[in-house]
């Protein structure tokens, strides 16, 4: 039994030198419930939108936008997924990304953080949802399994977006087998090389 619990059980009152020790261990709980939860792993927060300016893009669905009340941070556009660094059009949709973007206000509705930190959010540029752009034009796939982060007009203007892009062949759909993002980065955990 430690000393706190032979003091309750003991009708001796506890010294004074016990109570500080209880509020050391009492404020060093408090800190580490504090930093646990600054740190908690990315996910949900409060919504927020903001216009701002693109500064970069590193690839063709994540840029960083420059705003005056948020500062500086990365975007990852929500519902479209373009192809990853290395894989057959990535670099046409970087700068089909850049082109949409380049010297105009971009206005964001993010709602989350994903685990490399950067903010999920919906995007616009003239009225014109970036997302699905890029998957209209053939430099996207309608990211489906995060389909449901989207509203239900999002949902069917990606999902026509990308069967007009398909029978259209354009973009990565011109090749007969594009292989989807999701299927290299799974590669690529597995130490194998995707096109």
């Amino acid at each position: 039994m430690g000393r706190w619990a032979i003091h309750q059980l003991s009708d001796t009152p506890m010294n004074f030198r016990d109570c500080s020790n209880l509020r050391r261990w009492g404020l060093l709980l408090s800190l580490l419930f504090c930093c646990s939860w600054a740190s908690a792993e990315p996910g949900s927060h409060r919504p927020f939108e903001v216009t701002g300016e693109v500064v970069g893009n590193h690839d063709g669905d994540t840029f960083t936008l420059s705003t005056t009340e948020y500062g500086v941070f990365r975007v990852r556009l929500s519902g479209a997924d373009t192809p990853e660094t290395g894989q057959a059009y990535w670099r046409a949709a970087r700068s089909a990304l850049r082109q949409l973007v380049a010297d105009k206000a971009v206005t964001v509705h993010c709602y989350k953080r994903d685990r490399y930190d950067r903010e999920v959010c919906h995007a616009w540029v003239g009225g014109r949802d970036i997302g699905e752009a890029l998957i209209s034009e053939g430099y996207a796939w309608y990211a489906r399994t995060f389909a449901g982060e989207l509203r239900t007009g999002q949902q069917k203007a990606y999902d026509n977006a990308e069967q007009r892009a398909q029978a259209r062949r354009l973009g990565l759909w011109a090749e007969p087998d594009p292989m989807a993002p999701s299927v290299c980065r799974k590669l690529r955990r597995d130490r194998q090389k995707c096109r």
